[in-house]
């Protein structure tokens, strides 16, 4: 069991992770944003921008945020680092490869299509142990994706590799599903490499609207991530928290993550970015004060107690980093 978690600014004791959204992210962009030479990003005016919305959550005790943006899709320890020291706010970054199919975002990167599942571990090892970038910024955990209703064979190479890097450097797992499937064949997959199923988060679960989906991952073992809240209307977050209401009365509130898979920037030209995107960030829900605002207060009146939430926000991912059993 591990005493401590990495975050972005150095180790901390897991006791002090707090109150924890465990799928946020401070920017994101489609693969490629890289070699686009008249892309103009003014860094230091979105880091003040990306700062002061996650100050907005010190409103609400928040202590921590787990940003799981994989490699290709504009990962930036050293971003997230800056963000940090100005909020105060513990944040904890990861290695990691997004999705191969089924979304405007898909493209695992031709380069790591070339690697066997040994390659890819080396790579997350060495990130995992030796930092990332100039800073040396070490990674807290791993994230696997899989897009919808099949596993790529890219995909299964990166999650075999991952749960054996976990499995040699006791770190954690946490997964992007895609249209709520594949989370049962993703944790096949974790299993058996050998993985404790409490060490990982089966992310996105929440897009499922069938509560038996969510049971019969829990019933395995593990947890799942109910963090896309307010993210869209498929389904609607009515749906959301009768699900939670049912599987809290239930006794499952100690395998629930808690989140809202927010975007504080994009890498993108105003004039150049997707209409997906535009409309996606045109919510009032897109924000990530939201969960505390409105989604958890109604919750609350659903009959959902105060203890079962602290139970999914400060608890569950304290002892998810520590590897606590269930």
């Amino acid at each position: 069991m591990a005493s401590t978690v990495q975050t972005v600014l150095g180790p901390i004791p897991v006791d002090r992770l707090g109150l924890t959204l465990m799928h946020e992210h401070l920017r994101a962009c489609y693969p490629g944003w890289e070699v686009d030479t008249t892309l103009v990003f003014d860094r230091e005016r979105e880091v003040a921008r990306v700062a002061a919305k996650l100050a907005a959550l010190k409103r609400f005790a928040v202590m921590s945020v787990v940003d799981p943006c994989p490699m290709e899709i504009g990962r930036d320890p050293a971003f997230m680092a800056e963000v940090s020291r100005r909020t105060g706010i513990n944040i904890i970054c990861t290695t990691g490869l997004y999705i191969e199919h089924g979304l405007p975002l898909a493209g695992f990167p031709p380069y790591f299509k070339t690697m066997r599942e040994a390659q890819i571990q080396r790579v997350y090892t060495t990130e995992l142990t030796q930092g990332i970038g100039p800073q040396r910024i070490r990674p807290g955990l791993i994230k696997c994706a899989t897009g919808p209703h099949r596993i790529g064979k890219y995909e299964e190479r990166a999650l075999r590799a991952a749960a054996r890097t976990a499995l040699a450097l006791d770190v954690r797992i946490t997964t992007h599903t895609t249209a709520g499937s594949m989370g049962s064949e993703q944790l096949d997959i974790f299993l058996s490499e050998g993985m404790k199923p409490h060490h990982i988060v089966i992310g996105h679960s929440d897009i499922n609207p069938d509560p038996a989906y969510h049971r019969s991952l829990m019933d395995r073992g593990c947890y799942v991530g109910f963090d896309t809240i307010g993210f869209s209307d498929t389904p609607p977050d009515q749906v959301r928290a009768e699900n939670l209401v049912a599987l809290a009365r239930a006794g499952y509130e100690k395998q629930i993550m808690l989140s809202q898979d927010n975007v504080g920037c994009w890498m993108f030209a105003e004039e150049d970015l997707p209409q997906l995107i535009k409309t996606l960030e045109s919510s009032p829900r897109r924000r990530y004060t939201y969960l505390f605002e409105e989604f958890v207060p109604g919750l609350l009146r659903a009959g959902v107690s105060a203890d079962a939430i602290e139970t999914m926000m400060v608890h569950n991912p304290r002892r998810y980093f520590a590897g606590d059993p269930l």
